[in-house]
């Protein structure tokens, strides 16, 4: 039955359209394959790269349930990370400043929170901060760009979404790296 399934090649043609790297040929080659989870400890590598570089002093969280990643210059610090999300039509392509930060979540222990994109050209990158105090309050405001994520308010959970990252940097409280 299994090889009838796959006997005029249809499937295995779905699977070859839909696994492709928009990243081939760049540092970033193979990052869409990873998992989650993955592409989590991938960020947080990176932006702890990218802060050392600018020398800052960072350390690793003292534990990992410790609700931040990193302590950076002493500030218990959340990072989030996301590559430029491809077109919907050509999925070849990404598209610029079409980011998702996933899993911010109010109730965790952090001070500060980094997000870090990077666009469709390695040195095209966003690198934003902001506090927890700022986005505690702006969650109160209308229109505002973070929803709650995976059944949010209705299972008591605080994790949020923003898929509007392109509004997110032009918030007033949301900071340049080079503020930090």
């Amino acid at each position: 039955m299994f090889d009838s399934i796959f006997s005029d090649g249809d499937l295995r043609d779905f699977i070859r359209n839909n696994v492709i790297d928009p990243w081939e040929g760049t540092p970033l080659e193979g990052y869409v394959f990873m998992s989650p989870k993955q592409k989590g400890e991938f960020g947080e590598r990176f932006v702890t790269k990218y802060m050392t570089i600018l020398g800052n002093i960072v350390k690793r969280a003292k534990t990992s349930t410790a609700g931040h990643d990193r302590v950076i210059n002493d500030i218990l610090t959340e990072i989030k990370f996301s590559v430029s999300c491809r077109g919907n039509k050509n999925k070849k392509q990404v598209v610029k400043d079409k980011f998702v930060i996933n899993h911010i979540s109010k109730d965790k222990d952090w001070q500060r929170l980094i997000f870090c994109g990077i666009n469709t050209k390695e040195e095209d990158i966003r690198v934003i901060w902001f506090t927890k105090e700022d986005f505690i309050q702006y969650l109160e405001t209308e229109n505002c760009v973070f929803k709650y994520q995976q059944g949010g308010k209705s299972i008591q959970n605080d994790d949020y979404i923003c898929t509007k990252v392109e509004d997110l940097l032009e918030l007033p409280f949301v900071k340049d790296i080079s503020e930090w």
